[in-house]
């Protein structure tokens, strides 16, 4: 088969083309960092990297889920902490307002002190968390959740809801409990259940009369039990989102390898092809000038 010079010409410079073509192939990869360009590089590849990122995405979602949700339970432990506090001291009162010794005058300097425990403890069942949702409203978060007619009548605005988040792929978590299972489900101590408001109440009218009850003891003791079995619910809940965002952490790096692997170019590798890229140019372009000064009609 007989190559005329423009044959020859043709060839040599489509080879030029062609190796100029991958050499600013291996030079992109390099300056980005990435083994493919575009999908089409490596469809399968390409497909298989946008699912891991989708899922990547879903699992840092359940991340941001989780610290939510963590943010949320550390508040209602220390609202619940600082009630606790408040219940304790009023156990104390009790016990002291119940010693033979005290007078009258006694008596209402104590009850002076819990109407501003009761005060305090409203203000705390009303709690809000960071985003500005009350704590204790159930899902009727822009609600305030207890009020007060100053009366002894105390109510529950909120609704039984209890808000929960996906923090895994299998895994929802509480993130807060209803204010009418935490504060309106004390032991009235006849056999019924009232609000841990109104035990304080009902303790502030019988030392204003000089007459404390028996009963207060035993309906305080029901309400620490409450706030306690909430804490005890708050703690098991935080146990579980710090688990489940280890083992989110764990599968991320996973996901994160494995997309590594399809993406991420071997840089020692793309050098040295590099290289053997810009040898094999370089040699073509020098093997076209010597095939052009061999052509005919240079001696024509």
């Amino acid at each position: 088969m007989r190559l005329s010079t423009s044959q020859i010409f043709q060839q040599s410079v489509t080879a030029m083309q062609s190796q100029q073509t991958d050499l600013a192939k291996t030079q992109m990869q390099l300056s980005v960092g990435k083994n493919n360009l575009s999908p089409s590089d490596d469809p399968a590849a390409a497909t298989r990297i946008l699912n891991l990122n989708n899922v990547i995405e879903t699992n840092d979602q359940y991340q941001r889920n989780a610290d939510f949700a963590n943010s949320r339970l550390y508040m209602e432990e220390a609202v619940l902490t600082e009630v606790g506090d408040i219940l304790q001291r009023t156990r104390e009162l009790s016990v002291q307002a119940n010693n033979d010794t005290l007078n009258a005058s006694d008596r209402q300097s104590i009850a002076f002190e819990v109407r501003e425990s009761i005060e305090a403890l409203v203000q705390l069942a009303n709690s809000t968390d960071a985003t500005g949702e009350y704590l204790f409203a159930g899902f009727k978060t822009d609600t305030i959740p207890f009020t007060d007619d100053g009366a002894g009548n105390f109510t529950y605005e909120g609704d039984q809801g209890q808000r929960n988040l996906q923090i895994g792929a299998r895994r929802q978590v509480a993130i807060g409990d209803s204010g009418n299972d935490v504060f309106m489900k004390v032991d009235d101590g006849a056999g019924g259940v009232d609000s841990m408001f109104s035990a304080l109440y009902d303790f502030v009218i019988d030392l204003e009369s000089n007459t404390p009850s028996t009963t207060t003891l035993a309906r305080i003791d029901s309400a620490l039990d409450s706030v306690l079995d909430t804490r005890a619910s708050v703690g098991a809940r935080l146990n579980t989102i710090e688990n489940q965002k280890s083992a989110n952490d764990s599968f991320s790096l996973l996901l994160q390898e494995n997309r590594s692997s399809l993406e991420d170019l071997d840089y020692a590798e793309a050098v040295s092809r590099f290289e053997r890229q810009l040898l094999a140019l370089q040699a073509s372009q020098q093997s076209f000038v010597k095939v052009q000064g061999l052509s005919l009609f240079n001696y024509l």
